[in-house]
């Protein structure tokens, strides 16, 4: 769902549904943000 987020974000395929960003926004990134904080430490050098 993210990589075609991102393409109608750049790419403006069909217009963008404030609504709908808002929603991803508010509802996925809470979600997705303490996995990439996890993987940043996994990438860190010891």
């Amino acid at each position: 769902m993210i990589i075609a987020t991102r393409n109608r974000l750049i790419h403006g395929y069909l217009g963008i549904d404030s609504d709908t960003l808002w929603s991803i926004i508010q509802s996925d990134i809470p979600e997705l943000l303490p996995k990439l904080v996890a993987l940043k430490k996994q990438s860190r050098p010891a």
